[in-house]
């Protein structure tokens, strides 16, 4: 095997939006493959890559990036135990303590590679130096943790922060999107649970916030099987595809406006997330996030694995 209160409120009403805006449609993969000479016919090559074949995490890319020990109905941590590299992957793993160091309750991990932020309880490796990129292919291999309520994501962010503040210049891509390659959070559907879509988020996560999204797409095995999760972003456009089959493809336009395409670079996440709120502090609720799933119906004796085969980064030479 080759070795990322009201706020929260309408982030959620905006996610949940675009899942119900798709959900009437769940696209089995069908047809070629069709990336590989896609990379090849436009230039790209292999620029920037993790293959997780090292015995340790490599620390100069990555990071536990957020700075908060809660978030929605987890809480993160950045420990061996819980985000760890053996056997030519890297595991970010999930799993409930009933004396965790914030008390009882979901414990996952956070990896993001932005050359700008804090890490986990702001600490930094010294040999961090991380990685954001403006245009290219974005590409993550990689097996879903099976749980209800509890999902993995590969996805990019503005570097700097740019175009996701309140501040920021409403109306437009440009100054920087979110760009949801592979989210996991259907493991609850009783039907269809093997699935992702892809998303884009504009304009913070306030009242100006904008998203589109794709449809549903089944990919089975994805709990148990590597997949495939990319993009290729470019000055007008992103492609999305799965397994090497293109699933989406859309300059960001919604309704009648057209949002454009990110101009600024952006960076990696590699993340688990507990579906809750997080309440008073450092207090997790799970069971709150009712479109994904209630994750205290889980096992709570067994650990849920986020598995990531490589990050791969390919640009246009």
């Amino acid at each position: 095997m080759k070795k990322l209160k009201i706020v929260s409120v309408v982030i959620l009403v905006a996610i949940a939006t675009v899942m119900l805006a798709s959900c009437v449609r769940v696209h089995k993969l069908e047809g070629k493959a069709t990336l590989t000479e896609t990379l090849e016919k436009e230039g790209y090559v292999l620029s920037w890559s993790d293959e997780f074949d090292s015995e340790r995490l490599d620390t100069s890319k990555w990071k536990s990036g957020y700075t908060s020990p809660a978030r929605r109905g987890g809480y993160y941590l950045n420990d061996e135990e819980t985000v760890f590299v053996s056997d030519g992957a890297l595991t970010i793993r999930t799993r409930y303590l009933e004396n965790g160091v914030y008390g009882a309750g979901w414990y996952t991990g956070w990896l993001e590679s932005a050359t700008y932020r804090t890490g986990h309880n702001n600490v930094i490796p010294d040999n961090y130096t991380g990685f954001a990129a403006k245009y290219g292919y974005f590409e993550v291999r990689c097996v879903c943790p099976a749980a209800t309520g509890i999902w993995s994501a590969f996805w990019l962010m503005p570097n700097g922060g740019k175009g996701m503040h309140a501040d920021d210049v409403i109306g437009t891509g440009s100054d920087g999107v979110e760009i949801d390659v592979m989210e996991s959070p259907y493991m609850y559907k009783l039907s269809n649970k093997e699935r992702v879509t892809h998303v884009i988020h504009a304009d913070g996560y306030g009242e100006h916030a904008v998203s589109a999204g794709s449809d549903f797409y089944k990919v089975e095995g994805m709990y148990e099987e590597y997949h495939t999760y990319g993009v290729l972003w470019t000055e007008t456009e992103y492609v999305f595809y799965i397994d090497g089959i293109e699933t989406w493809r859309t300059d960001f336009s919604v309704g009648d406006t057209r949002y454009g395409v990110s101009e600024v670079e952006e960076y990696i996440l590699l993340t688990v997330e507990v579906g809750g709120v997080t309440e008073d502090g450092l207090i997790a609720v799970p069971g709150k996030d009712s479109w994904c799933g209630d994750p205290m119906k889980n096992d709570k004796d067994k650990h849920y694995d986020f598995k990531v085969d490589y990050v791969r980064y390919y640009s246009k030479i």
